[in-house]
């Protein structure tokens, strides 16, 4: 059995062929989606196979500046970039990506006991996977000066729901968003004279979490624990607003993440160029850039 003292090795072997004419056919699909269905009747089905079609640059399956699509069937779809060594190194990272962890499959057996040390009654209370609730928010703390709109719905379609159906034989997942409106962190940042800008320094990220929670809405009736990723749009007074590291450097991606509870995104808008503006501005979410973060705090 799997316990503190085990550990699990993995061992990967890949086979680059070329596609047959009956996948050829299935790569011209109109949608990712629709290609992954067809080629699910195609593909290998061996027990641990993963199966990754590298698709070319100009491929219309991939939309503009997504450069690869987790399909529900153990396979996936890749943009062609780059020479081999950059293929390998994207085969590599996308690999790790659709399998477990080390780490996940300890967590998920180590308590385990196995059925024949268990009596009846036991094993009728005993629930059978563990569960996430997943919420996804929009804070907007100024809408007077930003009218927001995010493509979440079909963001998580294609990004999240994929990565949530290959962990659903060992736990059961629920997505749900919301857009809170007038919604702060809780914390005013600090005007940097240097770069015109407003920073959240590292050790004042602890105190922005318990305001917000209390916007969230309460988890009490959950089965599950839940798990939050907000995406939070300064309002203009706090424009540009850039989160610093321990060392004060700025964080690349703008967000920060706390274990076991989620994660925070920090979106600016651009300043409009000219004077005469009329507010709210409209802003659309650019959801790959969103998704990219979230997905990266979910792992």
């Amino acid at each position: 059995p799997l316990a503190a003292r085990t550990a699990v090795t993995t061992r990967y072997e890949t086979i680059y062929r070329s596609t047959t004419p009956e996948e050829e056919v299935a790569l011209k699909a109109a949608t990712a989606r629709e290609a992954d269905t067809a080629l699910h009747q195609l593909q290998d089905t061996s027990l641990g196979s993963l199966t990754v079609y590298v698709v070319p640059k100009t491929s219309s399956l991939l939309p503009q500046g997504v450069s690869v699509y987790v399909g529900k069937h153990r396979s996936a779809l890749l943009r062609a970039e780059g020479g081999l060594a950059a293929l390998h190194a994207h085969l590599q990272q996308l690999t790790q990506l659709m399998s477990f962890t080390a780490t996940t499959i300890t967590a998920a057996l180590s308590d385990r006991v196995p059925n024949g040390h268990l009596g009846p009654d036991a094993r009728r209370h005993l629930k059978s996977s563990l569960g996430y609730e997943i919420t996804f928010s929009l804070l907007n703390p100024d809408p007077k000066s930003h009218l927001v709109n995010w493509d979440i719905e079909d963001a998580v379609n294609l990004y999240v729901q994929p990565v949530l159906d290959k962990l659903s034989l060992v736990a059961n997942f629920s997505v749900d968003s919301q857009i809170l409106y007038y919604a702060v962190l809780g914390v005013t940042p600090r005007f940097d004279k240097a770069s015109s800008s407003f920073l959240l320094s590292a050790h004042s990220l602890p105190h922005v979490i318990n305001p917000v929670e209390a916007r969230l809405g309460s988890s009490a009736a959950s089965l599950y624990p839940v798990l939050n990723f907000l995406l939070y749009v300064p309002e203009r007074s706090h424009t540009p607003l850039y989160i610093q590291d321990k060392d004060g450097a700025p964080v690349s991606t703008n967000a920060f993440h706390s274990p076991r509870w989620g994660g925070i995104m920090i979106y600016n808008v651009e300043a409009p160029a000219s004077p005469e503006v009329s507010f709210p501005l409209h802003v659309d979410v650019d959801m790959v850039k969103v998704m990219e973060v979230f997905l990266a705090q979910l792992r």
